[in-house]
């Protein structure tokens, strides 16, 4: 097998495993946008953490906010966000989607939150998946060509 294939097999191959990631994390956004209601909610804290970014962690300011729930009882949620910057102040208002069952679990009620990593996942699959794809087509093409000659 030539260099040429095996490069155009593996970028086939990582094209496929990325849209099968790009459809499971799309599954798993559908669920949580399902089960999650939205929430108008006041930050009542911001605290300094380690937040997960590349290879490494780095201190973050990461929001918590007060959720009033149906059990007549205010909880106090982390938002799955941070800042570096110090963007976060007590008693400003976040738009949030919030699944408040057996896992609670908060994130901002924007677009890039809710399908940024499938949509992610799915750019990445598209890119490698074009490359044999165009190779092939390519080749065809030529082939046709020289077969009219």
């Amino acid at each position: 097998m030539t260099m040429k294939r095996l490069n155009l097999f593996a970028c086939l191959l990582l094209g496929v495993c990325l849209l099968l990631i790009g459809f499971y994390l799309l599954a798993t956004e559908l669920y949580f946008v399902h089960k999650a209601s939205a929430f108008d909610a006041s930050i009542v804290e911001v605290r300094e953490q380690l937040v997960h970014k590349g290879k490494g962690s780095v201190m973050a300011y990461v929001p918590v906010v007060e959720i009033a729930s149906g059990t007549d009882r205010n909880l106090k949620m982390t938002v799955d966000t941070s800042s570096e910057e110090l963007v976060y102040r007590v008693g400003d208002k976040m738009d949030l989607l919030c699944d408040l069952s057996e896992s609670p679990r908060c994130i901002k009620n924007t677009f890039a939150s809710k399908w940024g990593n499938s949509l992610l996942a799915f750019v990445f699959a598209l890119v490698f998946l074009s490359i044999p794809l165009l190779y092939y087509w390519q080749a065809g093409s030529k082939r046709v060509r020289d077969a009219d000659v």
